[in-house]
């Protein structure tokens, strides 16, 4: 004889349901955790690779700072060969770093002492494009006018004269450059050019050194 089914109340079913929400709710919590240690991990990993690759440049930085010192100490000695080579070696070996960068600079002064113009010339406009010392991008403007100057390209010196002068702003540089620029296009061939940036000189920076220079040569080309 069957037996009658027992009928589950409200009360069990109730309590069933909140059994499943409690496994289902552990089983979530389980695989978030997971989730979170995975994640956390990566963090961990990320900021590790961060902390070795910060100690390594600060080191890779330091010798290249003192690369640099030993470098600069032959530049100032006039040792240009041997400036030339130690900087070299330098950016090949830490050419990333803030002293590589000063170092692609005084590599360009170093050939162009040693009248290499042309290279001398392709490192300076990389100080121009790469540098991030201001001071040095403006004389680097300069080193690029002396290059072409060297090479008989008077016109385009003298416009890079005109372009370091601008960048400068220096009580000392710019009439320098100003100067120079004028000198070239006299060379050029071109004295409205040069009067033009003689009598700029004059006007705006009448205290400098080079004014006396600047009039005399102003005198000479009105002739």
């Amino acid at each position: 004889m069957l037996k009658a089914r027992k009928r589950i109340s409200k009360r069990q079913m109730k309590q069933d349901k909140l059994v499943t929400y409690y496994f289902k709710t552990v089983d979530y919590l389980q695989n978030q955790s997971r989730n979170l240690i995975w994640t956390l991990g990566a963090i961990l990993i990320v900021i590790l690779a961060i902390f070795i690759f910060s100690r390594k440049q600060a080191e890779k930085e330091q010798k290249a700072i003192t690369a640099l010192t030993e470098a600069r100490a032959e530049y100032a000695g006039n040792n240009f060969e041997a400036a030339e080579g130690k900087l070299q070696n330098l950016i090949n070996s830490y050419g990333g770093t803030k002293s590589g960068q000063i170092a692609t600079f005084y590599l360009a002064n170093s050939k162009f002492h040693l009248q290499k113009y042309e290279a001398a010339e392709k490192l300076f406009r990389k100080y121009i494009d790469e540098g991030e010392d201001e001071i040095l991008r403006a004389s680097a403007y300069s080193g690029v006018a002396a290059c072409l100057e060297e090479q008989g390209k008077f016109h385009e010196a003298a416009e890079m004269y005109q372009t370091a002068a601008k960048k400068s702003q220096d009580e000392f540089m710019t009439p320098k450059n100003l100067y120079d620029s004028a000198r070239c296009y006299s060379l050029a061939g071109n004295k409205e050019a040069a009067r033009e940036a003689l009598q700029t000189l004059i006007n705006e920076y009448s205290q400098s050194q080079i004014k006396n220079d600047a009039e005399t040569l102003l005198a000479q080309l009105s002739y």
